[in-house]
């Protein structure tokens, strides 16, 4: 039994000052049912002005989102229009939500390296106060100097003074105001203060039917690694709190950080303090990130540093749970309060995969998305991870395209029925497109106008189909039959390689539960150990018709996701061993004949071979890792991945499943580069004097695409068009141009002139002499194959629907 707070209840009574009470519910199928009837507005978003309300009434529109500061500023003239005009609105905090003062941990991106003799060093650092700085040599990390410096007018000056010819390194920790962490402490109650007294004072009219965003906007999307401390006092009480309740006694919490045991009885000479009291450990500010930085905490009260193992150190895991907790109980108070006020919905706009979109009993009554493009795919991959949140909730939600961006192409009034109806079938039941043109916006008054009658779409709901974004690609957003969505989310899962012509994933979500397709339906036999136990669903209620022997099922499988449940063992359609056999067979011989020093890779696949029946989906998996290990090996083309370099000033090479290899080549700084822009290079053997084609796999943000290049052989190539075969939560391909590389060893630069804010990062880099189409991370054919003799078996005779 679930009992729902009172903040989780979606239902309540807006009674308007002067005006009639009005009850409201929100239903299983993301809708608001408003005096008994279901309101599925379709609008336009507008700026907080009665001019834009006038034009919006002029063009027909009846309802809208309009953007109003959170200090009350200009609310009663657009509000006395809005009521005036008769419109139904919903009011969206539009003012920027307070942020937290702090330190940035960005190890990663504040850095200056190269440092190989005595020099002043300068950086800007726009908003930072101070900053903490570690010079440290770059090949051990042994720190040399560490010290609190003012940064004046934006500009960090140091003066370095390394050791003779060691390159040294220096990471700077700077004051500032974050652009990321909300202040959940201080700021953010004068925030919510404003905003309830500007409920309290100003007449919201009868045509209020929700607000949104009530702590104001965000300017970043918050991703899972935390990377600013705040020093808030608050903060440090109830991280101070957090601790002393989770670990008792300061013994046991300084193993949890892996702080050295010495560390209580260091005092430090300048303030004579012991660091004895939970409240002390709560001011040490962790000084590294995933991959950089050094094992130590700082204390910016005293500037004195406190050594410690960041490998195990479970110090970053106790402050984002505080961080994260107090996001959340902020918005379990404050949506309580507007509602004592204004009853009506309260919903947020998808801030990334945290609390509260990501909380399972969240205190906010519903989540907007922005939706951006024309086409199905762009408006499911700008969309769809809001679904996906509010899918996942334990309680009902009202989803709401709150800002629907279609471009300003002139066909978008003659596609935006199709947009509507596009996003309707994600599961939204409310959507406000933003629009200067009067063309769109009379389109959208006709459109809501001809929708208005059909309220059909109040009770029926979107049928989630998930898969981790480490999937993404051969998994995509998409509609599927049957009212399904695939749609991704944050869990841990990974895709299963099962050669050319099958598709697979596993999620941490569902233990025991792999999903399976091909683009050749047909019927297939599946090797899988104990088959007795597995249960097959298709997502239209299809029989796949199971047919079950000794470690076989015999199944039909189509373009559609085929849910296998019931086993921990990855099912090898005998189609791929087949393929895989036969294909290392071929590149074997290529091997055997041109390269030597395959014999190696011979033996684990064959010793795995021996083992298939014993172990199929271990096996297989082997036999696949030798088989690209092979494939390297007598290949024409060159796959490089990006972290494998031979020298680089980028950020880090950061973990991620979705990748090649599991990894990428990132860099996310603010710190602007020297004369050589920031580089990765490469040593690679030349595999091919005919003329190459040069793509490389990457997240690159389209405003930084300008300031990326790669030199080869002295050619410089610059990216074009936009990226193909998306996978991996935003890389994708990108062609650079064709070269020639002579020699038989050739470098490779890659280079990027400009830092930001927004993050790059490199997956691999190839060099082909043929015709490549990308597939996400898996690379060319290594050879041409043979036709694989088809393995399909006849479809039986159908006895009935439904999955078994």
């Amino acid at each position: 039994m679930v009992v729902i707070a009172p903040a989780q209840v979606r239902e309540g009574t807006y009674k308007p000052a002067g005006g009639a009470a009005t009850p409201w519910s929100i239903n299983e199928h993301q809708s608001l049912i408003w005096g008994g009837q279901p309101y599925l507005p379709i609008g336009v978003r507008i700026d907080g002005t009665e001019q834009a309300v006038a034009a919006a009434k002029a063009a027909g529109i009846t309802d809208v989102i309009v953007d109003l500061p959170a200090n009350g500023a200009a609310w009663d003239g657009v509000l006395t229009a809005l009521n005036r005009a008769g419109m139904h609105f919903l009011l969206r905090v539009g003012s920027l939500a307070p942020m937290a003062h702090g330190f940035a941990v960005e190890p990663q991106g504040y850095r200056v390296t190269g440092i190989i003799k005595p020099m002043q060093v300068t950086v800007e650092i726009p908003g930072a106060t101070s900053a903490f700085v570690v010079f440290a040599t770059k090949s051990d990390a042994t720190i040399v100097d560490s010290a609190r410096v003012p940064i004046v007018n934006g500009v960090l000056t140091y003066n370095a003074k390394p050791g003779p010819e060691i390159e040294h390194i220096l990471l700077i920790y700077p004051e500032i105001t974050s652009m990321d962490q909300p202040d959940y402490w201080d700021d953010l109650d004068t925030e919510r203060d404003e905003l309830l007294g500007s409920l309290r004072k100003h007449t919201l009219g009868a045509g209020l039917r929700g607000i949104v965003n009530p702590m104001g906007r965000s300017l970043a999307v918050t991703g899972k690694e935390p990377r600013f401390v705040p020093t808030n006092s608050y903060f440090r009480m109830e991280l101070s709190a957090f601790l002393e309740e989770k670990y008792k006694n300061l013994e046991t919490l300084m193993k949890s950080w892996s702080m050295n045991s010495s560390t209580l009885s260091q005092i430090d000479n300048k303030t004579k303090k012991w660091l004895g009291t939970f409240n002390e450990v709560a001011r040490l500010i962790p000084l590294w990130s995933a991959t950089r930085g050094i094992g130590a905490l700082l204390d910016p009260d005293t500037n004195h540093l406190f050594m410690c193992d960041n490998k195990l150190s479970q110090a970053w895991a106790d402050i984002s749970q505080v961080i994260n907790v107090a996001g959340d109980r902020r918005f379990s108070r404050i949506v309580p309060a507007i509602r004592a006020i204004a009853d009506v919905p309260v919903l947020q706009d998808w801030m990334g995969w945290i609390p509260p979109c990501e909380s399972k009993h969240p205190s906010i009554d519903g989540l907007g998305m922005r939706v951006t493009g024309t086409t199905l795919s762009t408006l499911a991959e700008s969309g769809c991870r809001a679904v996906s949140s509010l899918l996942r909730w334990n309680t009902r939600g009202w989803l709401v395209a709150t800002d629907v961006d279609p471009g300003t192409s002139p066909d978008v009034p003659t596609l935006l029925g199709g947009i509507l109806d596009d996003i309707s079938s994600m599961g939204a039941r409310g959507i406000f497109v933003r629009s200067d043109s009067p063309a769109i916006l009379k389109k959208v008054a006709d459109e809501a106008r001809q929708r208005g009658a059909d309220t059909s779409l109040a009770g029926q709901s979107t049928s989630p189909i998930f898969f981790p974004e480490n999937a993404y690609n051969p998994a995509v957003p998409q509609k599927l039959p049957g009212d399904h969505w695939w749609l991704p989310t944050p869990s841990d899962g990974n895709r299963i390689d099962l050669g050319s012509h099958f598709y697979a994933y596993r999620s941490a979500m569902n233990e025991g539960t792999f999903i399976l397709w091909t683009h050749t339906p047909g019927r297939y036999k599946l090797h899988i150990l104990e088959p007795k136990s597995v249960k097959f669903q298709t997502i239209d209620g299809s029989d796949p018709m199971p047919k079950i022997n000794k470690g076989l099922v015999e199944i039909t499988l189509t373009e559609f996701p085929l849910i296998i449940t019931g086993t921990l063992e990855v099912p090898v359609p005998d189609v791929s061993a087949v393929e895989t056999i036969q294909q290392f067979k071929q590149m074997l011989t290529i091997g055997q004949r041109n390269h030597g020093g395959v014999d190696e890779q011979e033996m684990y696949f064959n010793q795995a071979l021996i083992g298939f029946d014993r172990n199929p989906g271990g096996s297989f998996e082997q036999m696949r890792k030798q088989y690209w290990k092979l494939a390297d090996k007598i290949a024409a083309y060159t796959w490089i991945e990006a972290e494998h370099y031979s020298d680089t000033n980028f950020s880090e090479v950061s973990n991620n499943p979705g990748c090649s290899a599991g990894r990428a080549l990132s860099l996310r700084t603010l710190v602007p580069p020297g004369p050589g822009g920031y580089f990765a290079e490469y040593r690679v053997q030349v595999r091919s004097k005919d003329d190459q084609q040069l793509w490389i796999a990457a997240k690159i943000p389209a405003e930084r695409r300008n300031d990326v290049s790669i030199m080869v052989g002295g050619q410089i190539m610059k990216l074009s068009g936009e990226p193909l075969s998306l996978y991996g939560g935003g890389f994708g391909w990108y062609k650079l141009g064709s070269t020639r590389v002579a020699g038989n060893m050739s470098s490779i630069r890659l280079q990027v002139d400009s830092a930001g804010n927004s993050e790059i990062a490199i997956d691999a880099i190839l060099l082909t002499p043929e015709a490549f189409k990308p597939n996400g991370v898996t690379p060319p054919d290594p050879a041409t194959f043979g036709a694989l003799p088809t393995q399909r078996t006849k479809q039986p005779k159908r006895k009935g629907s439904g999955g078994s």
